[in-house]
């Protein structure tokens, strides 16, 4: 499941404004009948097919692994108000830009365990200083989840009617990839609920797939998610790069990095997410003992 949270502002910023959720849900869709690409060559045409082929069998390849989920999160004002946020294009680090300009910022560092398909998260610290009954979806600020496999699994999903187009050919950190633009119907697009309101709305989304064409594997997806205007989150945007990872002794195309964007008119609100130390997962990696020495 793909899906970002806004809970209100940082935790170091106070504000009169009320608390948001915003929670991006994937629709499941039934039918079995692909998209048809448009403006694609019958070769482009290929490629997409042969990286739709990879990119459904990428969950059930991926071992049951921990890492560590350190997240950099930023606020400043939109443009509008004095400041300009990143916006989903920037690649730097968050807090040190945040720094440096009088943003507020925050880190959060988590250990995420994905087993059989899912991911679960165990808050370790808040700004270096060890977390006490924290849990990933109760944090205030801007949250994201969904960054492995299901991301890439609804795009390509033929269910979700997704048309792509040709973009061009680049370098992406020296490596030569295809750059095809996507777009998800509304129909099987994304699920938003505004918790405070307890309003559900569904909306397409689109972007951009970098996608080396020896390998068929994508290095990177950007998604923009289309809110209409009278929604209290104006701007929904993520970015996630991948490269291989290896576990257990084999490599696998895994997150290294992502960016979420957001806005609210009042607001820019940017995470920089870096994924790093990738080990299998064992029984043993995650027993917790109580003051009695007793597992829990």
């Amino acid at each position: 499941m793909v899906a970002m949270f806004f809970t209100g502002h940082l935790g170091a910023v106070r504000s009169n404004h009320p608390r948001f959720a915003l929670v991006l849900l994937a629709l499941i869709v039934t039918g079995s009948v692909a998209a048809e690409p448009v403006q694609l060559s019958p070769e482009q045409s290929r490629i997409i097919e042969s990286a739709r082929v990879a990119a459904l069998e990428y969950t059930h390849q991926l071992p049951d692994f921990i890492c560590t989920q350190i997240t950099h999160r930023a606020i400043a004002k939109t443009a509008e108000n004095g400041f300009s946020g990143t916006g989903v294009s920037g690649r730097g680090p968050i807090a040190a830009m945040a720094n440096s300009m009088g943003f507020t910022a925050d880190t959060i560092e988590e250990q995420l365990t994905y087993v059989g398909g899912k991911e679960s998260y165990e808050v370790l610290s808040l700004n270096g200083r060890k977390a006490v009954n924290k849990e990933h979806m109760s944090l205030t600020g801007v949250i994201s989840a969904g960054e492995f496999g299901s991301l890439l699994s609804e795009v390509f999903d033929p269910a979700s009617h997704t048309t792509f187009t040709w973009v061009h050919a680049e370098k992406f950190h020296g490596r030569p990839v295809d750059v095809f633009r996507f777009n998800v119907p509304k129909e099987a697009g994304t699920s938003i609920f505004y918790r405070d309101s307890d309003k559900e709305i569904q909306v397409s989304y689109s972007g951009e797939i970098y996608l080396d064409p020896e390998t068929m594997q994508i290095v990177e997806i950007v998604s923009k998610f289309d809110l209409p205007p009278t929604f209290p989150i104006r701007v929904a945007e993520r970015r996630v790069e991948y490269a291989p990872q290896q576990i257990a002794g084999k490599n696998y195309s895994l997150p290294t990095r992502s960016h979420v964007h957001m806005e609210d008119g009042i607001h820019s609100y940017d995470n920089q997410i870096d994924f790093k130390n990738y080990h299998r997962f064992s029984s043993e990696s995650t027993l917790h003992f109580d003051d009695n020495g007793q597992s829990k």
